[in-house]
């Protein structure tokens, strides 16, 4: 079970749970969000101990309860509410969840022996203050003995046995008296030091003003001035911003203050010393990256920014309406009928691929067992053999296929997608044939109902959803739903003319006609192939439990790598204020995925996720614009990744080989895909044939030589068609 579904269970309720930059595991009472930093491995008890400790804040703490908020309690330091509201919260948690207590025992005491609550070999506990007293054995318990007098005991019995927040409050203020009376030389001793040190550094740079003068006073105080970090800038001299239910951001560069509160007291506050000591040690557990820099997290998408990625073809084909004026078209019908014949032709031999190995799968996997009945046929050898029995053979059930297909709408893709669109007819077709279901998406960064325009960038005016603090950042992703097995057949005719279309019209006129015909959701933009692959993975999910999909394949067209993945750092995303680069750590449907990079990097990790978690087969078609992007890509695939380019023609000559007699490159089990395809732009798309044609005087031998020339013509010119029906099977 993820954490996060055990965290949701525990809490009763379908809270927010997060991951991002943070130091500490933290509950926002009001908005019902439960960040987690990104742990490195310190134990599953540890783990448990966090997340359990949360929920309990979740289900019994107050909103004026929770460490973070602005609330003033009189005569209540939050230090000291913290510790006892923990003590109250854990035994209401453990009481509620039995299995938690071993856990959170066997946690505390990992932390007590790493000196989270500080080093306390050489410390006498009968001269530390009540609150870490109480502290100390509310949370560690068995493992420490803490010394409590007749009167102390008393306030620890109260500490575990509080009901209500109010009795917190009352027990605060009553252990803060009795430390005032009893032991007031423990009251705030790091704040006292702090006051003598500054009063010792104020009466040196006194003595020096004397001696010197005070010309240079003026400028030294201009300069700290201009060094100083105003309250509401980064450090790079961005806005940060702080909403309106007193939850501040928790999105710094380096960290190191998330979760303290101590900037946050007055300075009159007295506070427990171990309860601030765990505290600046909790940044010690975040995951962090060869530098020592903590590695960025990051979150699918809310649903409510989920449910506007995903367009479907009603709604795609009322905006080609509304857009254009499709009607002109109309006269296209009758050569489209014609063309769809021939392309149920062509697809012949990829259909007769996919049988035969699904036909080889069913043997090879065939059951024989005797039936108990005599075969007559061998009861003549009754005397010599005792096996006479007649037998059956039952083969193994087909798999079922499904398959999802992206299609990269970049503006790269403009030269290549009437080619494109020729080969989506046959693979549709083909899959219709052989009835595998399928839905078909385009992917690109238009989309206007997040803000978007074309190329990524969001509108200033835009007032919808907009991604949050610790959310991917999709980039405009759009997904139009292409074409799908679930259309009606009418819709399916008409999203096939729709592909069809733009196959005609992509060949005259640059393409400025077929640009004519589209909706604003699939217009081209630039290349979000790692965010639709983020949101591809529950929409797999979702697939193949409504087809009973036994093997899943996800193919992809694409002529260029992904955008990098941005990660938000602030509740109202803008472009500056989003993490882009390093390595990161995404949760997607409660799963993490580990990216060594935002960028091909990334693109490696999530297919791989996929192939390992989804049970999909990937496959990839990487269509080449020119000579270098061809040879580079040829060496990214070789290498699994690490190449920078392939220029030595000793190295190029297997490939070329290759390439002149299957026009195209493959490759096995690289960047991410099970098969992975690269074919050069132009003719090598085409699925027009070379024609049969011979000469009349021509002999036997010349007849038969053109006959497989124009059957390997064939073939070879339908190559995402030729490769797909082999691979899915």
């Amino acid at each position: 079970m993820s954490k996060t579904t055990l965290a949701k269970l525990l809490a009763k309720e379908n809270i927010t749970v997060q991951y991002g930059n943070y130091q500490t595991a933290w509950f926002d009472i009001k908005d019902r969000v439960l960040g987690l930093p990104m742990w490195k491995d310190m134990g599953k008890d540890v783990h448990d101990l966090f997340i359990g400790h949360e929920v309990g804040h979740a289900l019994f703490t107050p909103y004026e309860g929770w460490h973070d908020s602005p609330e003033k309690l009189e005569g209540c330091p939050r230090s000291y509410i913290n510790v006892i509201e923990d003590a109250r919260i854990e035994r209401h948690i453990k009481d509620a969840y039995a299995g938690l207590v071993g856990p959170m025992a066997r946690g505390y005491k990992k932390l007590f022996d790493d000196e989270f609550f500080g080093n306390l070999d050489d410390v006498n506990l009968e001269e530390i203050k009540l609150i870490d007293k109480i502290n100390l054995k509310a949370k560690i318990g068995t493992h420490i003995e803490v010394p409590f007098n007749d009167e102390e005991i008393v306030f620890y019995n109260r500490a575990m046995t509080t009901k209500t927040f109010d009795d917190v409050l009352e027990l605060v203020r009553d252990i803060l008296a009795y430390t005032k009376e009893n032991t007031p030389e423990l009251l705030q001793p790091q704040q006292q030091e702090e006051q003598k040190q500054e009063q010792s550094d104020g009466e040196k740079k006194k003595e020096q003003d004397q001696n010197m003068g005070h010309d240079d006073m003026e400028p030294q105080d201009n300069e700290k001035q201009k060094n100083e970090t105003p309250h509401n800038e980064d450090a790079e001299g961005n806005d940060t911003e702080t909403d309106n239910t007193g939850s501040s951001e928790r999105d710094s560069d380096d960290g190191d203050n998330q979760g303290n509160v101590e900037d946050q007291k007055p300075a009159d506050e007295d506070v427990s010393i171990t309860d601030e000591e765990f505290r600046r040690k909790e940044h010690t557990l975040i995951q962090r990256d060869e530098r020592g820099d903590q590695i960025s997290a990051g979150n699918e998408p809310r649903k409510e920014i989920r449910d506007k990625i995903v367009i479907p073809y009603k709604r795609l084909a009322a905006d080609r309406i509304a857009r254009s004026e499709l009607e002109n078209y109309e006269s296209h019908r009758e050569e489209f009928k014609k063309y769809m014949k021939e392309i149920k032709k062509n697809t012949n031999y990829a259909v007769k691929e996919f049988e035969m190995r699904k036909a080889a799968y069913r043997y090879t996997r065939a059951q024989t067992a005797k039936t108990g009945s005599i075969d007559v046929n061998r009861l003549w050898s009754y005397k010599t053999n005792d096996d006479i029995f007649a037998r059956v053979t039952q083969l193994a059930d087909a798999k079922n296929h499904g398959m999802m297909m992206l299609i990269d709408y970049s503006g790269s893709m403009n030269n290549t997608m009437g080619q494109v669109m020729d080969q989506l007819l046959h693979l549709v077709t083909f899959c219709k044939t052989v009835n595998i279901p399928f839905d078909v998406y385009g992917f690109t960064s238009c989309n206007t109902d997040l803000g978007f325009d074309g190329w990524g960038s969001m509108s200033d005016t835009f007032s919808g959803p907009r991604t949050r603090e610790s959310e991917i950042d999709l980039s405009g992703l759009s997904l139009p739903q292409i074409v799908s097995s679930t259309l009606k057949k009418n819709d399916y005719e008409d999203a096939m003319f729709h592909i069809y279309l733009r196959y005609v019209l992509c060949q005259s006129d640059y393409g400025y006609e077929e640009r004519s015909i589209l909706s604003r959701y699939e217009d081209y933009g630039s290349t979000p192939l790692n965010q639709a692959l983020v949101q591809s993975t529950r929409m797999i999910k979702e697939f193949r439990r409504k087809n009973n999909v036994d093997k899943m394949n996800l193919v992809i067209l694409s002529d260029g790598d992904a955008n990098s993945m941005n990660i938000a750092r602030s509740r109202e995303i803008k472009y500056a204020e989003t993490d882009r680069y390093g390595k990161a750590v995404i949760n997607i449907d409660n799963k993490k995925v580990h990216l060594p990079g935002r960028g091909r990097h990334g693109t490696k990790a999530l297919l791989e996720h996929l192939r390992n978690h989804y049970g999909t087969q990937t496959i990839g078609f990487f269509i080449a614009d020119g000579s270098y992007n061809y040879w580079s890509k040829i060496s990214d695939a070789q290498s699994n990744g690490d190449g920078y380019g392939m220029y030595d023609n000793e190295e190029r000559k297997p490939y070329n080989r290759e390439y002149s007699k299957h026009k195209c490159v493959t490759f096995k089990d690289t960047l991410g895909y099970n098969e992975f395809y690269i074919v050069k732009h132009g003719k090598n798309l085409d699925t027009d044939d070379d024609g049969f044609n011979i000469a009349d005087d021509a002999s036997n031998g010349q007849i038969t030589s053109q006959f497989k020339k124009y059957s390997k013509s064939k073939k070879n010119n339908k190559t995402l068609l030729t490769n797909f029906g082999r691979v899915v099977a």
